[in-house]
């Protein structure tokens, strides 16, 4: 990571580590002690829930690959996610999460298949959470009778994800390379190293576009294991919800869920997203009519599981053993140590 993505991530973190005492102190520490204390034993089943999201992801991801390449096994592609996803969720997003993932997994598949793969699930990912987002956005306003400051900043969040969920289909179905075009211009400019990179980049390109125009059994296994982890998500706000004493509708978790998604996106650059969550989800659940309180156990109790998962990903990552990778394929070189 470069000294300015480790300045912001840095940054980021201390202006979150305040907004998360300040909103503690606004709330109640004691309301919310009670709370998150209450869930007890039933943290183990929130454990259980955000499992099955890491396990549907690693499987998607496999669905990506080439029927050759998936004989890295589900077990190697899931322990490469955790591992990937702790060290994101600790410093700068996806921005770490995912070459991280790409070094986890190591020579037990070639580079140009972890990419493209992860591509591919990536952006099938993120068209979900876009879908995901609309829903909720739209049942909001439908539901309830939210503040004018709220409904505006739901009908910006509702009109960019929808651009850009109509942009990103567009390109794939219409095969445009604004990747590898983009790039070509720039090394007609500045030639170089990258003019290198231009046909890797299109063959990229040839990959994703393929994936989705050639594979529908695939496709329909990714869209159903996507379709899961969602789900996964909605199941643990309601149970989590529903143990800490506060009675919602199955519904009205979906649409916490959608919120989430959507905080996840705009604040991924916030390690762990402390206090953006909290203060967040303080704010809507106070808005539906269940108290700020309610809202901050929740993201806090989030937060506790995350770390729980951060912890065996970085037990899985200082676990593995695997030897200097040195794989060298379409001119591209890869030299990746894990200890």
């Amino acid at each position: 990571m470069k000294f300015r993505p480790r300045l912001l991530a840095f940054v980021s973190a201390i202006i979150g580590f305040a907004l998360f005492i300040y909103v503690i102190n606004r709330t109640g520490l004691t309301e919310i002690w009670v709370r998150v204390n209450s869930l007890g034993a039933g943290f183990l089943l929130i454990l259980a829930v955000s499992s099955i999201r890491y396990l549907s992801r690693s499987f998607a991801w496999m669905r990506c690959m080439a029927p050759d390449d998936r004989r890295v096994g589900f077990l190697s592609l899931w322990r490469a996610r955790v591992a990937g996803e702790a060290i994101g969720d600790l410093t700068f997003g996806p921005v770490i999460a995912e070459p991280m993932k790409l070094v986890a997994l190591g020579d037990r598949v070639s580079l140009t298949s972890r990419i493209s793969s992860l591509a591919v699930e990536n952006i099938a990912y993120t068209i979900s959470c876009f879908l995901m987002i609309m829903a909720g956005s739209i049942a909001l306003m439908a539901t309830f009778s939210l503040n004018e400051s709220m409904i505006s900043a739901l009908i910006i969040a509702l009109g960019l994800v929808t651009v850009s969920t109509v942009a990103a289909t567009l390109i794939i179905s219409q095969r445009w390379r604004p990747v590898s075009g983009i790039a070509a211009k720039i090394a007609i400019v500045l030639p170089g190293r990258l003019a290198d990179k231009v046909g890797h980049l299109r063959s990229l390109e040839d990959y994703i576009f393929d994936f989705y125009a050639n594979r529908p059994v695939d496709f329909l296994l990714l869209v159903l294991c996507l379709i899961v982890f969602h789900l996964a998500g909605v199941v643990e706000i309601f149970a989590t919800m529903r143990m800490i004493g506060v009675k919602l509708t199955f519904a009205t978790a979906f649409m916490l869920e959608s919120f989430n998604r959507a905080v996840n996106i705009v604040f991924i650059f916030v390690p762990a997203l402390v206090g953006v969550d909290e203060a967040g989800t303080g704010l809507v659940t106070g808005a539906l009519g269940f108290g700020p309180a309610s809202g901050v156990a929740l993201a806090i109790i989030r937060k506790i599981r995350m770390f729980f998962w951060i912890g065996v990903g970085l037990l899985l990552l200082l676990g593995d053993r695997t030897k200097p990778v040195i794989t060298v394929e379409a001119g591209i070189e890869d030299r990746t140590n894990i200890r």
